[in-house]
């Protein structure tokens, strides 16, 4: 259950909280994070005194997080690094970490560290509203007089898993690319962009572009302080203009040039879809270069650091793009092999199409016989396919395993003497994934046996659920599945598909925020997550073909706010 839970960060929305007193472990719908543009000094005193001000302006500002730039405490050129007084240097940080306790706010501030070579490190040090450390991440390409960092970051801020970058860092996307593949939902930038004043105008709009890209290709919250100066007559500047940038790449908020000051933004993890990054995954064969390059990820210590871990383990197996081919056709009634040969042919359209996932309509083999006036469950067991040695079954596991695709097929199951109204699942190496046996049986179905669970099997697209025709009228079916991960629900049927019947399915995909792939012989459609139609067919014989972005399919609001304690009456009462 965990590894379907954690498989679809941002998913991790554990409790709402806003303010102040966040639980360890929870996750807040927003974070206001204060980014101070200031000075970079030679004296570490004086940046002291200019980060403790900050950190109180931040605070009084409800900031969370309280973000300063690039070697902010320690100063940042050749020679101040060479002189440091690594002994002050240590007080200063003491300092700095008691006054995040005392604003029980987050700080992550820019300075040298010492390392275990001769030079120091550019590192941006993390500081948790508790005073104590939670990690440093230390500049990857950094100047001569520091030591190149040996790893990328993955920490939690009041459960919002996210990562951060060191000025030179963000002209390199897999910096941002691999935390983001883990599980990051925003970067946090602390730059000094010092150049001569030359150089500082002309590239100015590459800084900008640069920090807009990293937020729209990884589909995150990229939020960055820049130190400004040296100040006077130094013709070396930097220009300052920290920005904060949404996850469609919209500068929400911009410092002026060469001012000291502070900007403020509400961030929202649930904006942050990652989706340029997780599709990548599926990029061959780029997609397995970056699954390697997850490994150099190192998760901060964090009452949540194994389930992130886990998590980047396993959001790199699931796959968000899925093409779908629902069959539509008006089957024969007992007629298995005539009705077999249909399904064949429709499998040729399919295949023809690159389909990766085959939906037929409810007991498609059989043409759902059991509303047929002459039908018994005598005759029906006499068409009923076991699971073992059904020649039927068997060749839908052979044209699943030649054209490498997933078949969902309906038809009369016989297990245990018992006949179901069924619908099989087979892998694309032709493997029979599961059996769904339809749960709620209405008048004409009673001749089958109540299907007695909702299960979920998992796919290259994270676990994938079924329901069965009149199944879908009830919520907590489809509720049921969505909760045990399902993105994605078949929905093979062969009852009302009037117009009322779409306002049910949209529903049923609204609120649950996850798609749902109707299969019926008169028609076919897929809906997304807000409730629209993606796609409909209407016209039979034939197969709809429906492209589907599974990471669209978020649990950041109606599942998010359910109050599952408030609902006891539905399995309470009979």
């Amino acid at each position: 259950m965990l590894r379907n839970i954690f498989a679809f960060l941002p998913a991790i929305v554990l409790t709402c909280v806003s303010g102040l007193g966040h639980a360890a472990g929870d996750q807040v719908n927003s974070l206001r994070v204060a980014a101070i543009q200031m000075v970079i000094s030679n004296d570490v005193e004086e940046n002291l005194s200019r980060i403790l001000r900050g950190i109180a302006e931040a605070a009084e500002s409800d900031a969370r997080l309280v973000l300063f730039p690039e070697t902010a405490l320690s100063g940042f050129d050749r020679e101040t690094i060479k002189q440091l007084d690594w002994s002050g240097l240590k007080q200063a940080m003491d300092a700095v970490a008691e006054r995040a306790k005392e604003n029980n706010v987050y700080v992550l501030y820019g300075c040298a560290t010492q390392s275990d070579r001769e030079r120091p490190y550019n590192s941006a040090v993390l500081i948790g509203p508790d005073g104590a450390e939670i990690t440093r991440y230390h500049k990857l390409g950094p100047e001569p007089w520091f030591t190149p960092g040996d790893h990328l970051t993955l920490f939690e801020i009041d459960g919002i898993p996210c990562t951060a970058m060191v000025c030179h860092d963000e002209r390199y996307p897999e910096v941002v690319r691999l935390p983001v593949l883990s599980g990051a939902l925003a970067c946090f930038y602390l730059s000094y962009e010092i150049n001569s004043m030359e150089a500082a105008l002309r590239k100015a709009e590459g800084y900008r572009a640069q920090l807009i890209a990293r937020a729209v290709e990884n589909g995150i919250w990229v939020c960055q302080a820049n130190g400004i100066g040296p100040l006077g007559d130094s013709n070396t500047k930097s220009l300052g203009h920290s920005r904060i940038v949404s996850p469609d790449g919209v500068v929400q908020v911009e410092a002026p040039a060469l001012v000291d000051t502070m900007i403020v933004e509400e961030i929202r993890p649930s904006d942050s879809g990652r989706g340029n990054a997780l599709e990548s995954l599926e990029l061959s064969p780029v997609g397995d270069w970056w699954r390697e390059g997850i490994k150099l990820v190192r998760h901060a210590n964090s009452p949540r650091a194994e389930l992130l871990d886990a998590s980047s383990k396993s959001i790199v197996d699931v796959k968000n793009t899925v093409r779908l081919a629902l069959m539509q056709t008006v089957p024969a009634k007992w007629e298995l092999d005539k009705n077999f040969d249909v399904f064949l042919k429709m499998l040729d359209v399919a295949s023809d199409e690159q389909a990766e996932v085959f939906v037929t309509p409810e007991c498609w083999l059989d043409g759902y016989a059991a509303p047929d006036k002459s039908s018994t469950p005598a005759k029906l067991q006499a068409i009923a396919q076991p699971l073992v040695g059904s020649k039927y079954l068997d060749r839908v596991a052979a044209e699943a395993r030649k054209r490498s695709m997933y078949i969902c097929f309906g038809f009369t199951s016989l297990e245990d003497h018992k006949i179901f109204n069924a619908s099989g699942l087979w892998n694309d190496h032709g493997e029979l994934v599961g059996v769904y046996h339809k749960t709620h049986l209405q008048t004409h179905d009673l001749q089958y046996e109540f299907g007695r669970e909702l299960p979920v099997w998992e796919t290259p697209w994270g676990p994938l659920g079924i329901m069965i025709c009149a199944d879908r009228r009830w919520p907590e079916t489809a509720r049921t599945l969505r909760l045990q991960g399902a993105r994605l629900i078949l929905n093979p049927t062969y009852g009302m598909h009037h117009e009322a019947n779409e306002w049910w399915m949209r529903t049923r995909s609204y609120e649950n925020q996850c798609f749902i792939a109707f299969a019926h012989p008169n028609v076919g459609f897929v809906v997304d997550p807000k409730g629209n139609v993606l796609s409909k067919r209407d016209e039979q014989p034939g197969v709809l073909i429906s492209d589907v972005d599974l990471s669209q399919a978020t649990d950041d609001n109606h599942l998010r706010d359910r109050r599952p304690e408030l609902y006891r009456a539905i399995t309470d009462l009979k």
